[in-house]
């Protein structure tokens, strides 16, 4: 089980990226072995701005998001009050970003491995939550790196 961060979702879509090819994989990867991904809903709106953003194109990102939405394995968590403490709880306590704080709240809430290219979620998640690369999750998952 896992809750991937817009980062590796917004990695894999750029070749010209440090590391696309192995978010690439590993999204892939995740698909098609139908492991199951907790998702905050959060995750919708953050790659319709960034795909929208990079493109330059609303439709794109909205195009994008809804793709994401559908894949088979997501089960999509809302922000509700109860979350929402914990992130907050998160992000004060580890100095997280507001969103950072959200999916590992979301990580923690249901035991799934964070995969995330952000280097402070990398670093300054609690004891509680796993936070690792797209390359290291693809280590997890069988069959190594692409």
């Amino acid at each position: 089980m896992f809750t991937i961060d817009a980062s590796v979702y917004i990695n894999a879509l750029n070749p010209n990226e440090a590391g696309s090819a192995e978010s690439q994989t590993f999204l892939a990867r995740v698909h098609r072995q139908g492991v199951t991904v907790f998702s905050p809903t959060l995750l919708l709106v953050e790659l319709a701005a960034a795909v929208a953003r990079v493109f330059n194109d609303t439709q794109r990102g909205i195009a994008y998001a809804q793709s994401v939405q559908r894949l088979p394995g997501h089960v999509w968590l809302a922000l509700d009050p109860g979350l929402a403490v914990t992130a907050l709880i998160l992000a004060a306590q580890h100095r997280l970003r507001g969103a950072d704080a959200v999916y590992t709240a979301v990580a923690q809430q249901t035991g799934a491995v964070l995969v995330t290219l952000d280097h402070q979620q990398l670093s300054r998640l609690p004891r509680s939550v796993r936070a690792i690369t797209p390359a290291e999750a693809l280590t997890q998952l069988g069959g190594g790196n692409p």
